[in-house]
């Protein structure tokens, strides 16, 4: 009879119409995004199970110019963020949800993106070394910023830039940051918005 399971990856592999329908219809891409994101992804996944090393080729234009450690760090961070079965793959469908993510106008959607990227250890709540690693990882990205509460808060390095983000947004006083303390302070406070946006 044989084995009729399909690997996960593999069910994005061929663009029938249910499938094509069921990416636009979560995605809000247009058939023509996805035709044309589904060549590039499988192009470079042709399993349809994407490994951390081959992310930044995909989505390389989304991320901010890193190199070295930082650069290892930041993939593994946004690997997990988009790796939402936790499969150690990015399938097709997640990668077009990255680039839902990287592409959004809405703050909340945003917020819930960066957060995700910072909880590397996916407990649903954010450290103060975990903010200090990513904002290391922009470190370089904002000293061309032309914005002078970005200079200010990043001038005394990421750890005081980290206790300045934890100061503002920990709202109960925990030491750590939970995901709506994290979207009520990015709605609220252009600063933070500015130091996440990449």
């Amino acid at each position: 009879m044989g084995n009729i399971i399909r690997k996960h990856g593999e069910l994005y592999k061929t663009l029938t119409d249910d499938v094509l329908n069921q990416c636009c219809s979560v995605t809000g891409f247009t058939p023509e995004v996805i035709r044309k994101e589904h060549d590039k992804f499988f192009d470079v996944a042709g399993d349809g199970r994407l490994k951390k090393e081959y992310m930044e080729e995909l989505i390389g234009d989304y991320m901010p110019q890193v190199s070295g450690k930082r650069l290892k760090y930041l993939t593994n961070c946004i690997f997990s963020a988009i790796d939402t079965n936790n499969d150690g793959y990015i399938d097709f469908l997640e990668y077009l949800m990255s680039i839902k993510f990287f592409q959004t106008e809405s703050p909340i959607e945003k917020a819930d993106f960066i957060f995700r990227i910072m909880d590397k250890n996916g407990d649903h709540l954010v450290t103060r070394k975990e903010i200090a690693r990513l904002l290391e990882c922009l470190e370089d990205y904002h000293k061309n910023s032309s914005n002078s509460s970005i200079t200010s808060v990043m001038s005394g390095g990421v750890k005081p830039a980290a206790n300045f983000v934890l100061a503002k947004l920990d709202e109960d006083k925990s030491g750590l940051i939970g995901m709506s303390e994290f979207v009520d302070g990015w709605l609220k406070d252009e600063t933070i918005r500015t130091l996440f946006t990449f």
